[in-house]
């Protein structure tokens, strides 16, 4: 019954562009801000040391269900001449959700965790699988031009998650049962929010056509290399860390790296619901308004990166330490400078939807790829030799290299097309 009445509310009421742009803000920033509430309050309910496993497993989870989502949801979206049907990226989102876990699965046995650092990582990883099978549903949704019915999913599953994962660690103090819980909440969630609304909206079917869900992953698969390579260039220091220091470490950088995620929320704020339009624009030799447009995302992400520096010099430590319950007060200048660094990934993250739009997969590939062998060859070495400053300036070092790469990608497509039309 109570299902129903939310899928009644929810098909039933009316959206405009200006309520689909509002709930998919509020959407993706509940889901993004969620990692930093979590990590601060988990980190202040059961200490730094078992705080920092559970960073480190979020920083794994938010790698890995990249591999859920495998950028399918931009094709899916942009999928205008519907070659694929909504049953053939159903039966290929849960085939990528196996991988996703075996590979969670995978990595704890190949780094030879302990059985509860594990079992906490996989169950993070679980949390988080839920998300990736969640986004074919909304990428539909999108497609329907009904944002807001997935802005408000993203919004509802992420708040019971988190209300539940915190409401039972401070009931019980166990992690590990507090996750199981909020994973069974997670659950309820995709079921409420997602599947009965799909059921209202269009129906449910699931196809397990080979050969489509083999054209799917191979279309998407230039995507995926990218974005998954940009997770792990996000990642690759927070991983220095945990492999050559201290768990308390590990909960210190995760505190401080998290305002970086601000600006780059932002840029997400900003260019997803644009994204049918900046490709309209495009595929319509509109330069004009295409370029105009991207020049005001990018001062946008100027001036919000300054705005943060300056709230991170004044407020961000006193914040931060009484929300984490860490002593932060040594790491001031650190938080702003990676803040700083945060304003170059939110531009290169700009720079990835460009060229997604500009049909430029291979230098999307390329460049992260590129980017990503950086951080590989740099995050160790730097953190062994200078700890968390060394964390912190391999990031602001990749991140530029890769805005440099793409830069330069943008201009030689902008070229080739340009020596077409000659």
């Amino acid at each position: 019954m109570i299902n129903r009445l939310v899928v009644k509310k929810m098909l039933d009421k009316k959206t405009t562009e200006q309520q689909n742009f509002l709930w998919n803000m509020i959407g993706s920033g509940i889901y993004s801000l969620s990692s930093m509430i979590l990590s601060l309050f988990v980190i202040n309910i059961v200490g730094a040391e078992q705080g920092g496993v559970f960073s480190i497993a979020l920083t794994l989870s938010q790698m890995l269900v990249y591999v859920a989502y495998f950028e399918m949801r931009t094709f899916q979206v942009t999928d205008a001449k519907n070659e694929f049907r909504f049953s053939q990226y159903h039966g290929t989102k849960i085939i990528l959700c196996v991988l996703m876990m075996l590979f969670s699965f995978g990595y704890t046995v190949v780094q030879g965790y302990e059985l509860k650092k594990a079992v906490i990582i996989n169950l993070v990883c679980l949390s988080r699988c839920f998300d990736g099978y969640a986004d074919v549903y909304e990428a539909h949704f999108q497609k329907e031009e009904r944002l807001d019915l997935a802005g408000k999913s993203l919004a509802y599953r992420t708040t019971l998650f988190v209300f539940a994962l915190l409401l039972s660690l401070l009931l019980s103090k166990d992690l590990i049962l507090s996750l199981v819980l909020a994973d069974s909440i997670a659950v309820i969630g995709v079921l409420v929010f997602d599947v009965q609304i799909m059921k209202g909206l269009s129906g449910i079917t699931c196809s397990w056509e080979i050969d489509k869900m083999k054209n799917i992953i191979m279309s998407c698969l230039p995507l995926f290399v990218g974005i998954f390579c940009w997770t792990y260039i996000l990642s690759a220091s927070r991983m220095a860390i945990d492999g050559n220091m201290a768990s308390e470490y590990q909960s210190y950088y995760q505190v401080i790296f998290m305002p970086v995620s601000v600006i780059n929320l932002f840029a997400g704020f900003v260019f997803r619901p644009m994204l049918p339009k900046l490709a309209e624009n495009y595929s319509s030799k509109q330069y004009q308004s295409f370029i105009k447009s991207i020049t005001k995302g990018i001062v946008g992400i100027g001036v919000i990166t300054a705005v943060c520096m300056l709230g991170a010099w004044l407020l961000g430590i006193p914040v931060l330490s009484l929300m984490s319950g860490c002593d932060l007060s040594l790491y001031r200048g650190i938080l702003v400078f990676l803040v700083f660094a945060g304003g170059f990934n939110a531009i290169a993250f700009t720079m990835y939807y460009v060229l997604t739009i500009m049909r430029c997969t291979k230098g999307i590939l390329i460049d992260y790829v590129l980017a990503a062998l950086l951080a590989l060859g740099i995050s160790e070495p730097l953190v062994v030799k200078y700890g968390i400053n060394g964390a912190a300036w391999s990031y602001f070092i990749v991140v530029l290299a890769l805005c440099f790469l793409l830069l330069v990608s943008i201009g030689y497509k902008a070229f080739l097309n340009k020596k077409e039309r000659i």
